[in-house]
């Protein structure tokens, strides 16, 4: 019975021997395999990397132009609303320098002997046909385009 026993303990220990030697190459397969997984993802993901940078760069000069262009609007607006600033300036100017100019008209049409004020004082004229009619201001613009400047 002990050679029995022997061989059933030698029988149990070669069993134990192959069932932990299938586990560890199971194991170490199972790592092998995943380590193949895992450098497949890494080279996947290394690929989409080079396309996410391509990208990620088109979108970076696309900002820079954006950003450019929106600059270059800032600055046109900028200089649009001093156009318009200067622009009203004379126009305030050149609307005094009117008023001044008529004020000088009217002076000399009333120092002026030969000059008819009555018409003047009354605001308005009569043609002829009974009908009123606002007075004549074609001679102020004609004397202005005869005076030197």
């Amino acid at each position: 019975m002990k050679s029995n026993a022997l061989l059933w303990l030698i029988l149990a220990v070669v069993v134990i021997a192959v069932i932990a030697a299938v586990v560890v190459i199971g194991g170490r397969q199972r790592r092998a395999k995943r380590a193949e997984q895992a450098e497949t993802l890494r080279s996947e993901a290394r690929e989409q990397s080079s396309h996410v940078q391509q990208r990620e760069s088109k979108a970076a000069e696309v900002d820079a132009r954006a950003r450019a262009a929106q600059a270059e609007s800032d600055i046109k607006a900028a200089k649009a609303e001093q156009l318009a600033l200067a622009a009203e300036r004379q126009k305030t100017e050149a609307s005094s320098q009117r008023s001044d100019v008529d004020d000088q008209f009217r002076k000399a049409d009333k120092v002026d002997p030969h000059h008819d004020n009555s018409l003047e004082e009354e605001g308005a004229t009569s043609d002829g046909s009974g009908q009123t009619t606002p007075p004549d201001t074609t001679k102020t613009h004609d004397r202005d385009s005869e005076t030197p400047r």
